[in-house]
């Protein structure tokens, strides 16, 4: 990863990291900053110049749509973060492969930092676990179901 001068970091980055994090400005949502709760995760906290920013919401609903149109098993704190990384205009930095796909399918920039960055886009259907029904909501109309599976949507 090359250096940056700000980006948005995810909290897979300062949980899971191994390293330095070249980027000389951190922001981050409120949600992400909660989620980091590890005495190593906020001792490395401690080393960026960090601002806790709460996105816009508009750019929370722009990334919460694409995320339903694409079936994606993002949380509300990876949400969170590539909405702020929108409202900034700088780069996300994740390892999380979900997350790189859905800032893809939106066309925001960002950085992998442990493993390599994702180049293809991918979207996925909800399906029933039970009888393979393709369903937008639960119960399943044809079993009853109330469990999902998601799928590689072929035609993405």
């Amino acid at each position: 990863m090359q250096s940056l001068e700000k980006a948005v970091v995810d909290a897979n980055v300062l949980i899971h990291g191994r390293g330095q994090l070249p980027v000389d400005k951190v922001y981050m949502p409120p949600s992400v900053n909660e989620e980091v709760k590890s005495q190593m995760s906020s001792l490395k906290m401690q080393k960026f110049d960090l601002k806790v920013v709460k996105p816009s919401r508009d750019s929370i609903k722009k990334v919460k749509n694409k995320s339903e149109e694409i079936s994606s098993p993002t949380s509300e704190q990876d949400e969170e973060a590539l909405a702020l990384a929108i409202d900034r205009s700088i780069p996300l930095v994740t390892d999380d492969k979900a997350l790189q796909n859905l800032a893809l399918h939106i066309g925001a920039d960002f950085e992998s930092f442990n493993t390599e960055k994702i180049s293809e886009k991918r979207a996925w259907k909800k399906v029933c676990s039970n009888c393979g029904k393709d369903v937008s909501n639960l119960p399943c109309s044809r079993c009853g179901s109330r469990s999902l599976d998601r799928k590689r949507d072929q035609r993405s």
